[in-house]
């Protein structure tokens, strides 16, 4: 005998825990959080880059903010346990030690940075899986936020980006890994608003603020809930597997 109620509660459960995920796939406002180090590398070998944000006036002159900068995910754990990778936003402030926690506030971005955003993350999140690509699209990041435009340009605007140079003027080279860094870049940026570049998976961005230290991004994958005609199909299948079972008992022959 096919035990229906059992297959009708098994559906249900599974239906809850999928909701339940996308529900809890980002966190409320006000959570707190610990980074742990960098996703794909240590400090020691972290991708760095250099930066020119201007109107900044953080360590540099004339309202400039210029240096070498560790660019590249973080890695974290939220107050329950869960761990996430997130990115920082903002060269004007540090991040938070690693292994110390702080408390942050969910923030909103612009319609246009959210949007490039969103592209950025739907398109190339799914390629970030070493240093070099992770610090790549930090620096996306950084561009997206800071020129708040769609003109998304690491040579020119207010923010900039170029390798890190070894040696001293003529007598040196880029570093290999920060020039593959920002030429990855380039490239991904100049496909965040082309419509012909296809999306490889779907995201959602929680934007964390904190006045102390830096506010992060974090991209969370959309689980494939599904739709309510999905459902109405499960329970037409198994109305239908009822039937027949039905049916069958009714045929069959008792002494």
């Amino acid at each position: 005998m096919l035990n229906f109620k059992g297959t009708i509660v098994s559906a249900l459960l599974i239906g809850a825990s999928i909701i339940s995920q996308a529900a809890f796939a980002t966190p409320s406002a006000g959570i707190e959080a610990t980074l742990t180090g960098y996703e794909f590398s240590s400090k020691k070998d972290v991708v760095d880059v250099n930066v020119d944000l201007k109107g900044s006036g953080l360590f540099g002159w004339w309202g400039r903010a210029s240096g070498d900068v560790a660019a590249g995910a973080y890695s974290g754990t939220w107050s329950n346990g869960d761990s996430f990778a997130a990115f920082c936003v903002e060269l004007t402030q540090n991040f938070r030690a690693f292994g110390k926690s702080a408390t942050y506030t969910e923030g909103t971005f612009s319609s246009t940075i959210e949007s490039s955003l969103t592209n950025l993350a739907n398109k190339y999140y799914s390629f970030v899986d070493d240093a070099i690509s992770s610090a790549a699209f930090q620096v996306a990041v950084w561009e997206i936020v800071s020129e708040k435009s769609n003109n998304l340009n690491l040579d020119k605007g207010k923010f900039e980006a170029d390798p890190v140079w070894n040696g001293f003027l003529w007598f040196g080279s880029y570093d290999a890994d920060s020039k593959a860094a920002i030429d990855l870049a380039k490239t991904w940026l100049a496909g965040v608003n082309d419509d012909s570049v296809l999306a490889t998976g779907d995201y959602s961005l929680t934007y964390l603020k904190n006045k102390n230290y830096q506010d992060l991004v974090v991209f969370t994958s959309i689980a494939a809930v599904p739709e309510p005609a999905t459902y109405g199909m499960l329970l037409l299948g198994m109305g239908v597997v009822a039937f027949v079972a039905r049916r069958r008992r009714a045929n069959t022959i008792r002494f």
